[in-house]
């Protein structure tokens, strides 16, 4: 494991590079850790799923820069809009149906489940924010643990519990609380995990 401190000036660069090789890179968020991979590389989709020991049919969550860029992925309606507005960039990952185009480039094992909702975040994270700035792909982002251990909130935790990873971003200690989960489906918004954030419509 590479362990880099996020203010290193060559930090997003060699993030990119280990995304474009394929590899597991984690980060500070703003919630927990996330171990992140390129969302249209099904082999790195995969590793990211033996990283954390993952049930195969547990979706995995993408990362993306704004609105804008969740709006070339997703089928929005005035619902989802609103929510995204509202909350966006913060603590929470909405659940939408993806569209044509994203259904052809995002890796199918994303999902197993079969059917095309995806969860997505737009954060406010140091390092995120700034490798967003060069990083025209999409995230792939899971929390930073083995499955059903808590959440890692710490560089030292990482290294701890994740020996395998690729690439560790060393930041600030986070919130061991993950994102509140919700799923929107034409006019219905259903609450899937509370998180940090309180949801009021």
């Amino acid at each position: 494991m590479l362990v880099i401190d996020q203010k290193n000036p060559n930090a997003v660069n060699i993030a990119i590079d280990f995304l474009q090789k394929g590899k597991v890179i984690c980060f500070a968020t703003d919630t927990v850790y996330g171990v992140a991979v390129d969302a249209t590389n099904p082999d790195a989709v995969e590793r990211l799923y033996q990283l954390k020991n993952r049930e195969k049919n547990k979706p995995i969550a993408i990362f993306l820069k704004d609105l804008e860029s969740a709006k070339k992925i997703f089928s929005f309606n005035n619902l989802s809009t609103s929510i995204v507005e509202k909350y966006m960039p913060g603590g929470i990952t909405v659940i939408l149906e993806t569209n044509k185009f994203a259904q052809k480039i995002l890796a199918k094992n994303l999902n197993n489940n079969d059917n095309n909702f995806i969860g997505f975040r737009i954060i406010d994270s140091y390092f995120v924010n700034k490798l967003f700035k060069k990083y025209s792909g999409i995230l792939a982002v899971s929390s930073a643990n083995k499955a059903f251990e808590d959440a890692c909130s710490s560089a030292t935790m990482v290294k701890k519990n994740l020996k395998n990873l690729d690439l560790l971003i060393a930041g600030k200690k986070t919130s061991k609380i993950s994102s509140t989960i919700v799923k929107i489906e034409a006019d219905k918004l259903t609450l899937i995990r509370q998180g940090k954030l309180i949801i009021t419509t």
